[in-house]
């Protein structure tokens, strides 16, 4: 009997389950297809670093969905608030009829069940088709070949079901626990007026409230300055201050906009006393001004979801972007020698055997790895190598350049070209020496013409968009260098990367004639590139290197880091991978609870609101001026959170930008476009299923 009062009540209630089916469908369906993802490894053809990578694309997505279960823990047990709330009436009833209080919390429990099992039911069957689309997504970042012979396989991980089952039936026991408590506790007079309860107004004064609302708007653009003066590469107070600030402003944003707006409209008075305007004001300043901390907290995390995901989505975009620039060659050998800075001065490596043994080569990386390769019995180096070229970045132990150095010189400051993107004390960074003959080697092995420099002339090379418009604007200006006494103007940038690296490392280093290099000039780092005649040959070199490198043997070359080709090309997509993955999952997951609360919030109003629209309808107020009340204050609702966090992200991003330059250039305006679409569509979907339940409780009793 219970069990079928229980169903008839869901049959009767679709639409007041709505969106609490659609929020445990979309976490089920999303919960499971990440957790499912570590099942892909079974189908897709990795390489050994891709295999590695994405067992930390696991592992970090298994940390993450820690965090997402306690969300949709949240989520679950305030829109069951909302249920009860809104059927507190209907209990009340049950117990006057005299239904003892055990079979209601039974009931109640039996609904839960009803509605948690099907909207798992659903989501699953949707999270089984998201991740064979993650499948063929993850074949196409990572360039793996699905392994079955037809290309096409199926996806199914009984870990992440079994997971995937676990925490939503722990959530809906949670949520059923709760829910029996507060219709257990609850009195019957209690549970028959729920409805005549209303909470109480936050803020009254509408002076205070407009005082209020210029004070946050203040706050707000002092953090903005904090945090666009200061940056994100390390942390500082005021990075602290800016956050505590934007919290702050944001909170009295909210705590004071109802009584701003109300304010605002009524100074237009024709527009105040048109239609429903001075009902539709007065409810949403009821609204705002009793729910200002939700608000505040929504806003808070779309700002957070938005930051993240067009964050993590840029920094693999600019990973990606970088590949083909620096993989001009198959591979490159890197040994660092020493370090130098305006306080230090040059201080060499301590390379012990090693570093006596490169120095008995010359220094000569190529001679020194044959040896190396002959004294190990790895095979023959030559056979492997079909062009070599060494790059050293060089330094005067007496009077090395420094960036400050160049902005002296320059009379230019680099922090106006970079922003945030340097750390304190930039300016006792070295800018190192090339020699022209090594750059025209490196170049012409990587296909690329050679440069030409006059008498008294020196060029740029850099691969990082930190430094690109410094130097540029320097070369404008015709600034003349001092290296080791002799002056060279700054006659051209390059941006080419003289290494196969996974991100651009270069900041600056000059080039110059063979001649003007002082004979006591200091290798900081020596860098050989090499080309190979296939892959099986850079893949074989590689190895051959790693050996080298893990070796104990004195006599031979000191290895800091050898990448191929492939190394980095699976590096960079694996790590961007992870990071995309990682920011959308928990960027979806928050749009998602955001959206929900304003749903929830929207929908128990409109249930309280009931009667007055009601008495509109006796007042003679046309349905379609009500509804378009309703549709502007769930429109108001919505978007100033999401206005207010697009405001906080775009000042975010503008630093975050600064920070991705490191990984390499970064066009946000794509990015954001792509991500606010994105985010568009799943805010979209709650705001119309928020409008048409709250429009249908807004005419229930008609």
């Amino acid at each position: 009997m219970l069990a079928k009062i229980a169903l008839g009540n869901v049959r009767k209630s679709v639409s007041d389950f709505g969106v609490y089916f659609l929020t445990v469908m979309l976490g089920v369906a999303v919960f499971y297809a990440f957790n499912s993802m570590t099942a892909q490894q079974g189908v897709l053809a990795f390489s050994e670093t891709q295999d590695k990578m994405f067992s930390l694309l696991g592992m970090v997505i298994g940390g993450v969905s820690a965090f997402v279960a306690f969300v949709l823990v949240f989520l679950v047990v305030y829109a069951n608030r909302f249920l009860i709330r809104r059927r507190k009436k209907e209990f009340g009833l049950y117990l006057m009829l005299g239904m003892r209080t055990g079979d209601v919390v039974k009931i109640v429990a039996l609904e839960s069940l009803i509605v948690g099992a099907a909207s798992l039911a659903v989501g699953l069957l949707v999270g089984f088709g998201l991740s064979q689309l993650l499948l063929y997504v993850t074949s196409a970042l990572f360039q793996a070949d699905v392994a079955d012979a037809a290309g096409f396989a199926f996806v199914f991980s009984a870990d992440a079901l079994v997971q995937t089952v676990a925490v939503f039936a722990a959530i809906f026991v949670i949520a059923a626990v709760l829910n029996a408590r507060t219709v257990a506790k609850a009195k019957l007079i209690d549970l028959l007026h729920a409805e005549g309860k209303s909470e109480d107004m936050k803020l009254t004064s509408l002076p205070l409230s407009l005082v209020l609302f210029a004070a946050s708007i203040a706050i707000i653009g002092v953090s903005y300055a904090l945090l666009i003066d200061n940056g994100l590469m390390e942390p500082s107070p005021q990075f602290a201050a800016a956050t505590v600030l934007v919290c702050v402003g944001t909170v009295l944003f909210f705590y004071a906009l109802s009584g701003f707006l109300l304010k605002l409209v009524q100074l237009a008075r024709p527009l105040y006393l048109s239609g429903l305007n001075m009902f539709m004001l007065r409810q949403l300043n009821s609204k705002v001004n009793t729910t200002f901390a939700s608000l505040s907290i929504v806003c808070l995390v779309l700002f957070l979801a938005i930051t993240s995901v067009c964050g993590g989505i840029g920094i693999r975009n600019a990973l990606v972007g970088s590949i083909d620039a620096s993989t001009a060659y198959s591979a490159t050998v890197s040994t660092n020698f020493g370090s130098y800075d305006d306080e230090t001065g040059y201080v060499p490596s301590d390379l012990g055997e090693f570093g006596e043994f490169a120095k008995q080569q010359n220094y000569d990386a190529v001679v020194g790895l044959r040896s190396s390769v002959q004294t190990l019995g790895l095979g023959d180096f030559d056979a492997l190598v079909e062009g070599a070229a060494q790059v050293d970045l060089l330094v005067d132990p007496q009077d090395g350049l420094t960036i400050g150095d160049v902005e002296q010189a320059s009379g230019l400051k680099l922090t106006d070209y970079a922003g945030s993107a340097v750390n304190n004390g930039y300016e006792k960074f070295p800018v190192y020496v090339m020699k022209l003959s090594q750059v025209n080697a490196a170049l012409e092995l990587a296909g690329k013409p050679a440069l030409a420099l006059d008498a008294g002339e020196c060029a740029v090379f850099s691969d990082s968009d930190i430094t690109r418009s410094f130097y540029e604007q320097a070369i404008k200006q015709g600034t003349s260098l001092d290296v080791s006494g002799r002056a060279f103007k700054l006659a051209s940038f390059h941006g080419d990367t003289l290494q196969t690296t996974p991100v651009p490392m270069n900041t600056g280093s000059i080039v110059v004639p063979d001649d003007a290099v002082p004979a006591d000039a200091a290798i900081i780092q020596t860098m050989l590139n090499v080309q190979c005649g296939s892959d099986e040959d850079m893949t074989a070199f590689g190895e051959m290197m790693s050996a080298v490198s893990d070796t104990n043997e004195p006599n031979t070359w000191p290895i800091a880091m050898a990448f191929t080709r492939a190394d980095v090309y699976d590096q960079s997509i694996g790590l961007s991978t992870v990071v995309s993955y990682l920011a959308i999952y928990l960027g979806f997951v928050l749009v998602v609870a955001c959206a929900a609360i304003l749903a929830i919030q929207q929908l128990s109003e409109a249930s309280d609101s009931a009667p007055r629209y009601g008495l509109l309808r006796k007042l003679g107020a046309p349905e379609g001026m009500i509804s378009g009340s309703i549709f502007v204050q769930v429109l108001v609702y919505f978007l100033f959170p999401l206005a207010l966090a697009v405001a906080h992200s775009c000042c975010a991003l503008a630093v975050v930008t600064d920070v991705v330059a490191v990984f390499g250039h970064l066009d946000i305006a794509e990015t954001a476009l792509v991500c606010a679409a994105c985010f568009l569509a799943v805010y979209g979907a709650y705001f119309a299923v928020t409008f048409f339940g709250a429009r249908r409780l807004a005419f229930a009793g008609k």
